[in-house]
């Protein structure tokens, strides 16, 4: 009951953080990451590895195109890896409830 509390306030807290107009990249990496990390230490590397890899991949794409300073595409790299550790820990959340 407490992970879907947790999830919840999670999903709610990124998908404001997603919708922000006023925010640098930087703060969207640090976002990112911050997913990824819940999102493995839920055990979605092991329980949602689609999801994580989809994550992971998307975030290395954004610290790529950042370090290129194609800050826009960036930016969007960084929201879908945020969405798919969101989707990993929904995943990794459901299949701890069976």
């Amino acid at each position: 009951m407490l992970r879907k509390i947790f999830i919840l306030i999670f999903t709610f807290v990124g998908l404001t953080f997603a919708f922000e107009r006023n925010i640098t990249l930087s703060e969207y990496l640090e976002e990112a990451q911050k997913a990824l990390k819940i999102a493995y230490e839920n055990g979605a590397h092991v329980k949602a590895q689609y999801e994580y890899g989809k994550a992971l991949g998307y975030y290395n794409i954004a610290k790529e195109q950042a370090s290129d300073f194609q800050t826009e595409k960036a930016i969007e790299a960084a929201k879908k890896s945020i969405e798919w550790s969101l989707k990993a820990i929904e995943k990794t959340s459901a299949g701890a409830e069976r």
